[in-house]
């Protein structure tokens, strides 16, 4: 696999419990060479930042990790270079970072700077009303969301007898024994990102980013409600048999795995739905229910996974107007930014990343850091 690519990944997810953040497990500070740690409210040029200097790194022939923003996916909240073992991320709410070694490999880039702050009191009483619009609707997404996983859970349970759950772990070491040929003498590693979500555009899955990393794999018909316990039981194989994995939450629920990346391999699994079909083969979790089961549950489950579609649907609506008041807030700031402060900064930072030593890097992401 090149060096020189680009993949996307979230570590913020809109789950049934709130947002849920995996950006404290994204990069090790003390593997970094460069951590640039954005400061700045809306519309001062955060993600314009990042994309530029992502642009250059590519350019330049290193690869890059995108990491999308779950509140408006066409934004960045953050990108890596393992080539130059640099990172720089949006490091305000609500996914809040500091840099741990500031001034050695840490450095703060206040983009506020740019603001007219005059300009911006006078309009004091729009912005706070447009901050209290795309807030509240938050807590009305999570709610609709985690009505969703509660009708999932309720109509997936029922089928997993202990039968089931046996066919299940059966299913898995049988995948193992065909996948995992050369078992490797020490123990993989882990790193955790999400795949996509439920956002302001529907429930994405970033299937660009499977196809990059792995070639070959399988999707994961879930009809069942098995896929994350079939998952696991994969994780821990893979890893116990030297294998490094990317582990993908489901972002509703982050508890239960949703997909699994094995690169070295080229394999992934992944929960469908899914558009790719060439070199992915399908596993219906259907069959793994014990028929008796099936035969008594399966009305109940359709009743429960359209109860759990409508939610979702009511979700993601909650989110789209979030993301419309947060457009409001951002044209309020934009007339009262100076952009040459993003744009010096911008200038400034590649710059000193692109003059860092190189980092040895085999696949894409070895050179990320190890995430138990």
């Amino acid at each position: 696999m090149s060096d020189v690519t680009q993949i996307q990944f979230f570590l913020g997810a809109n789950a049934a419990g709130g947002f849920v953040s995996l950006y404290d497990r994204w990069v090790d500070q003390r593997k970094l060479q460069a951590f640039y740690c954005l400061k700045g409210g809306a519309g001062c040029g955060k993600s314009t930042l990042m994309t530029q200097v992502a642009q250059a790194a590519l350019a330049a022939g290193y690869g890059v990790e995108y990491i999308l923003c779950s509140g408006d996916p066409d934004s960045l909240d953050g990108i890596y270079i393992p080539g130059k073992g640099a990172a720089v991320v949006d490091g305000t709410s609500p996914h809040v970072m500091d840099p741990t070694y500031v001034g050695a490999t840490g450095h703060y880039v206040d983009l506020g700077a740019g603001y007219d702050r005059k300009a911006l009191f006078a309009q004091r009483q729009e912005i706070v009303a447009a901050v209290q619009a795309y807030r509240s609707y938050y807590p009305q997404a999570y709610r609709a969301i985690a009505g969703a996983v509660e009708a999932r859970r309720r109509g997936t349970t029922p089928l997993h007898t202990e039968e089931t759950l046996q066919k299940t772990e059966k299913r898995a070491m049988a995948l193992l024994t065909k996948t995992l040929k050369s078992p490797g003498a020490v123990p993989g590693k882990e790193q955790r990102r999400f795949l996509g979500g439920p956002t302001c555009q529907g429930r994405l899955l970033l299937e660009k980013t499977v196809l990059v990393l792995c070639e070959r794999g399988y999707v994961i018909q879930d009809d069942g409600g098995l896929a994350g316990i079939l998952l696991e039981h994969l994780r821990k194989g893979f890893l116990a048999g030297g294998c490094d994995v990317i582990a993908c939450p489901c972002p509703e629920e982050p508890a239960r795995l949703e997909h699994l990346l094995v690169p070295q391999l080229s394999l992934a699994f992944v929960t469908g739905p899914w558009q790719q079909s060439h070199g992915y083969r399908t596993i219906r979790t259907e069959s793994l229910v014990e028929k008796e089961a099936w035969q008594e549950g399966r009305s109940f489950l359709r009743l429960s996974d359209r109860v759990a579609e409508e939610l979702l649907a009511e979700g993601m609506g909650h989110l789209a107007q979030a993301k419309a008041c947060h457009d409001v807030l951002e044209e309020l700031y934009h007339p009262h930014v100076d952009f040459s402060v993003a744009q010096a900064a911008t200038e400034r930072i590649t710059a000193e990343i692109l003059a860092l030593p190189d980092r040895k890097s085999g696949d894409f992401l070895a050179s990320s850091p190890i995430l138990c």
